[in-house]
């Protein structure tokens, strides 16, 4: 019998940036601009997962994404995040938010002295927040719910007789528009609990955080906005915020403001407190799985070669697997994986570790349009999107075997 205990253990820190390390205004033309405001801190949140055997770090950071070019070499800058844990173990996730430092070098921010003094400063957070976690860490149980919200996202590749364009520019978003297919509208939620309350509230969605996209302020958009609103009732623990394969998926406005940044948010908030379908699940063995993979470069773009090699991870816990895809994958290539995982329980991660860019799948690849680049901001191979999916499944049947 199985008799492992899992522990959890929580921390949470400021990463805002100073206002001069500003953010992307145009990935092609590869500009960036000074930040004029802080309407919101920029926060690291740390999920750390023991048991006798094995520890895991989630970390999730209101950032853009990293890339191994923006970070200095990207085993350099995991190295510095703890002696207390393997590098490979420390999972990094970034909610997407466009109002965050540029920092994935699609333009010449991370070679400024005040980005370089930002970064060292996120990683030195980072590595307090994970030894405080570690620290915190208590036996809980796990469960899960899962609902849906309508009406906050959509598939914004809008097929045209010019070509794909993006859905933000068909304003406004009609109903049959808001139901176009493939887009995953699924509310997921974990609960870490302890035997003195929830300790963590983790929660899984699909959405570019675009409400504020190029307005000149330092903010987390609605990820951010739904880890206050969860946080500000004292009973949900910790919230962190899981972005899933958003390539391909938008809110129905783009740079509305804050006022839809909130509004989204709350709207999350609500379906998590619905806590639709809760089920405790069994087993308590935290498994963890890994591997790179080097891809291949289009010969239109020029680019350092680093950043294009993923690291893909796996966690299982009992009947709940979670897999980390790094850059921005199509929804599609999620629902394939958690289609055919061995799992009863498969959440699909997107902007893991050293991004490497948008990850279209063939049908994408053919349709064209701005996630099929070619630029620095979708350089990748044509077959990426299949190889990253066979790897993340015989990453989840690895697991699986094991248990």
């Amino acid at each position: 019998m199985n008799r492992s205990i899992l522990r959890a253990g929580t921390a949470v820190a400021d990463i805002t940036p100073p206002l001069e390390a500003g953010l992307l205004t145009s990935s092609v033309e590869g500009r960036y601009d000074p930040f004029t405001a802080v309407r919101l801190p920029l926060k690291a949140r740390v999920l750390a997962l023991t048991t006798t055997t094995t520890t895991v770090a989630l970390v999730s950071l209101d950032l853009l994404g990293l890339s191994d070019t923006a970070t200095g070499g990207w085993k350099a800058f995991k190295q510095g995040l703890s002696d207390e844990i393997l590098p490979e173990h420390i999972i990094i996730t970034c909610t997407h938010t466009h109002n965050a430092p540029e920092s994935v070098a699609l333009s010449q921010l991370y070679l400024t002295p005040v980005y370089r003094a930002w970064l060292h400063e996120v990683q030195q957070q980072i590595r307090n927040a994970i030894h405080t976690a570690l620290k915190d860490a208590r036996a809980c149980t796990i469960s899960i719910s899962s609902g849906m919200l309508e009406g906050f996202s959509l598939q914004r590749r809008i097929p045209t007789p010019q070509g794909i364009v993006m859905s933000d520019s068909m304003q406004p978003v009609t109903p049959d528009l808001m139901r176009r297919e493939p887009a995953d509208r699924r509310v997921h939620t974990l609960r870490f609990t302890g035997a003195n309350g929830i300790i963590a509230t983790v929660v899984h969605a699909v959405c570019h955080p675009v409400h504020e996209m190029c307005l000149p302020h330092v903010s987390p958009d609605f990820p951010g906005e739904l880890c206050n609103a969860l946080e500000a009732t004292g009973n949900n623990g910790m919230v962190m915020f899981i972005n899933g394969a958003a390539g391909d998926i938008n809110p129905p406005t783009v740079s509305g403001g804050p006022a839809t940044a909130k509004q989204h948010g709350a709207a999350l908030a609500a379906v998590v407190q619905q806590d639709t379908g809760r089920e405790s699940l069994e087993g308590n063995r935290l498994l963890f799985a890994h591997d790179e993979i080097t891809f291949g470069i289009r010969a239109a773009v020029v680019i350092n070669k680093e950043d294009a090699h993923a690291r893909v991870n796996v966690i299982a816990i009992g009947e709940l697997a979670i897999v980390f895809l790094p850059g921005e994958p199509f929804t599609t290539t999620a629902l394939e994986i958690e289609s055919a995982s061995p799992f009863p329980h498969t959440l699909v991660a997107a902007y893991a570790e050293n991004t490497i860019g948008y990850i279209p799948d063939i049908k994408g690849f053919a349709e064209g349009g701005y996630e099929a680049g070619p630029g620095k901001w979708s350089f990748l191979e044509t077959g990426a999107a299949a190889i990253l999916q066979a790897t993340a499944l015989r990453l989840l049947n690895q697991l699986k075997s094991n248990t």
